[in-house]
């Protein structure tokens, strides 16, 4: 019949029943029946004996297609539930797995003293100006000294005070003042045995200044600037520590010779032109005495990324302008962005990176349009003010102080500064991990318990099935 039949048919519908084309789809056909069947076949046996509860259901036997899908839907929402709660205890180990603790026990540790700076108001040396502007022409010469002194006492807040001049270059215009500026050489004491600290140049938005006890001035010093360096120093002021048992520890600097604005911090940061400060008159004597608040990272917190601690060390740098991070230089290079968005430029007390325009008289009038933006980091609108966002994180470690006791008293010898700590803080502040990756570890395996009853070996289930199983069951073993 079968033979029969065929030969019944018409000549074209034999040929192509016997033709290789045919026979081909048919062969392919057959190996992708095959395949799919092998494949049923290998999910079938890992449903049936894995661990992980729910799926044997899914290929019991003689089970009707309504349990099948009502188990299949079970399953779903069992993963997707456990998928859903582990992805939001590993977000919350990305976004907060630390906190800040309160440590109380004050003889525990030691208290670093506070660092100054010092930002004289004198900034230029007349005999060295005077020497100067003899290069130049004499109709020229009245114009170049106003511009210099103005040029020197320029900040964010005189910007429009800056008279025109264009016979100096903006990139000149650092050079110059610091080759006019007048000779800082005062007297610095300690009071404390074997501790020797520096006074150190150091540039900042309000001018030539100087630090005594700072980690982080030398990186914004004229020799630093002026080698093209941007390495981090490693041997430097070692940190001056104090302890309630040595009782007051003050240190004084003595014949300063002008008036000046004094700048109180922590030695791993610097002042910006909105830093709170005290100034003195000539022939005054200033005692400043304060107390302190430390914050701190623990080793194990700062293992976890910036992100996760939400802070930087010093070494964490990302600022274009700075070899080292600190917070307050963060928004130093942010001003330094901006400034380079509003006007095209970039004022000559910053460091040059070579690739940026120095502002010039113009420009330098352009951005007093924008100082309040500059200065407050803040965009005032109509009814509201917007911060304006510079990405800056805090320090990791870092200290404030807070001004207990201020004295400003006339001195007939000479022009002193005087500043310490009387009182020693009895609380500090530890950043310290409080959700760590253990934590995520047992709480995704109590969400795979709880929804799939999934252990660690149901894990390796999977990896197993999926690797050196599949492997054997593809060779027939």
């Amino acid at each position: 019949m079968f033979f029969g039949g065929n030969l019944n048919k018409r000549p074209e519908e034999r040929d192509w029943f016997y033709s290789p084309k045919f026979q081909e789809t048919q062969n392919k056909t057959s190996v992708w029946r095959t395949f799919i069947s092998k494949v049923g076949c290998y999910f079938r046996m890992f449903f049936s004996t894995s661990s992980i509860h729910g799926l044997n259901h899914l290929v019991a036997i003689g089970r009707h297609s309504l349990e099948i899908t009502l188990w299949m839907g079970v399953v779903c929402l069992s993963i997707y539930g456990s998928v859903y709660l582990s992805l939001s205890t590993w977000l919350r180990y990305q976004s907060s797995p630390t906190i800040i603790s309160m440590d109380r026990d004050m003889f525990a540790w030691n208290t670093t003293f506070p660092c100054v700076t010092i930002c004289p108001d004198n900034k230029i040396d007349q005999r060295k100006l005077r020497a100067f502007v003899e290069d130049y022409d004499a109709t020229e010469r009245e114009k170049l000294e106003a511009f210099i002194i103005a040029l020197a006492n320029t900040t964010y807040e005189n910007l429009d005070l800056l008279p025109e001049f264009d016979g100096l270059r903006p990139s000149q215009y650092m050079d110059t003042l610091l080759k006019l500026t007048p000779s800082f050489t005062p007297t610095l004491t300690i009071g404390a045995a074997g501790i020797h600290l520096n006074i150190e140049p150091t540039i900042t938005e309000m001018g030539l200044c100087y630090a005594v006890n700072s980690k982080v001035a030398i990186y914004n010093s004229p020799a630093f600037r002026s080698s093209n360096r941007w390495d981090k120093i490693k041997k430097y002021n070692d940190t001056f520590f104090v302890h309630p048992l040595d009782g007051e520890v003050f240190a004084q600097v003595i014949n300063l010779s002008t008036s000046y604005d004094v700048y109180i911090h922590g030695p791993a940061e610097v002042p910006d032109i909105v830093s709170k400060h005290q100034h003195s008159a000539e022939d005054f004597y200033m005692k400043l005495y304060v107390t302190a608040t430390t914050v701190y990272t623990s080793a194990t917190a700062a293992k976890l990324s910036v992100g996760q601690r939400r802070c930087r060390f010093l070494d964490e740098n990302i600022l274009a302008h700075s070899a080292v991070y600190t917070y307050t230089m963060c928004r130093m290079d942010c001003r330094a962005r901006l400034a380079l968005r509003y006007c095209g430029c970039v004022p000559h007390f910053y460091r040059n990176i070579g690739t940026e325009r120095i502002c010039d008289v113009k420009r330098l009038r352009c951005l007093d349009k924008y100082k309040e933006e500059l200065m407050n980091l803040r965009v005032e609108k109509a009814n509201s003010s917007v911060i304006i966002d510079c990405e800056c994180l805090p320090n990791c470690d870092d200290v404030t102080y807070v001004i207990q006791s201020y004295v400003l008293q006339e001195w007939f010898l000479g022009t002193n500064l005087q500043w310490g700590i009387v009182t020693y803080p009895r609380m500090r502040y530890s950043r310290d991990i409080i959700f760590g990756f253990t934590d995520v570890l047992v709480a995704v395996g109590s969400m795979a318990g709880l929804f799939l009853g999934c252990s660690a070996l149901s894990f390796m289930e999977i990896i197993y099935f999926m690797t050196l199983r599949l492997f054997w069951y593809i060779l027939g073993k």
